[in-house]
């Protein structure tokens, strides 16, 4: 969404639902992928995004969609821990690459999984969403503070208080890894 204050106004209403549609489209694969990445397999990240793009959808006409990708995604972030605020989930996917080579490695690499998926689990949600797009979007600061409507110092303080948190809950697993992304790249 451009920073400036103007609305964007489509020439006539079907420009507006072409132009969705066409985001919509665009962006799905990615926008299911946050989803589930937030809520776990305990709810349907269909559903989360059905329902933030039905939001959206009913509102089309006040957005610019010719570059809609972090609204899509606040969008499915917002629907997402409105979801969770009940009962807490997982946040890791569930889609993990098999990259073990015998059955015990697979064995130990499914518990490990496990392990890291109910700790990440505890984590509150504005943590655990912070943390599932850094390190499995790979989103910049600037793009999560938008997603999550907060400031970049407030995101950064939830990303290292939640990696605290993880490594308390798995000291077994601390330090053990390379260091995390954000660890090795300057984020802007």
């Amino acid at each position: 969404m451009p920073t400036d204050e103007r609305k964007f106004e489509p020439s006539s209403p079907q420009d507006a639902a072409e132009l969705f549609e066409k985001a919509v489209r665009l962006h799905s694969r990615r926008l299911l992928a946050i989803a589930r990445a937030i809520v776990g397999n305990r709810a349907s990240p269909e559903d989360v995004v059905q329902q933030a793009v039905l939001n959206l959808y009913q509102h089309r006409h006040r957005y610019d969609w010719r570059e809609p990708g972090g609204l899509l995604k606040r969008a499915v972030v917002n629907e997402a821990l409105r979801l969770l605020r009940p009962p807490k989930m997982a946040a890791v996917p569930d889609e993990q690459p098999d990259r073990s080579s015998t059955p015990v490695e697979g064995m130990i690499e499914s518990e490990t999984v496990r392990q890291v998926r109910q700790a990440i689990a505890k984590l509150p949600d504005h943590f655990r969403a912070a943390l599932v797009l850094c390190e499995y979007e790979n989103l910049s600061y600037v793009e999560i503070a938008e997603a999550l409507g907060a400031s970049v110092p407030q995101v950064k303080t939830w990303l290292h208080r939640a990696r605290r948190q993880l490594a308390r809950m798995l000291p077994q697993y601390a330090g053990r890894e390379e260091p995390s992304r954000a660890d090795t790249v300057e984020r802007d």
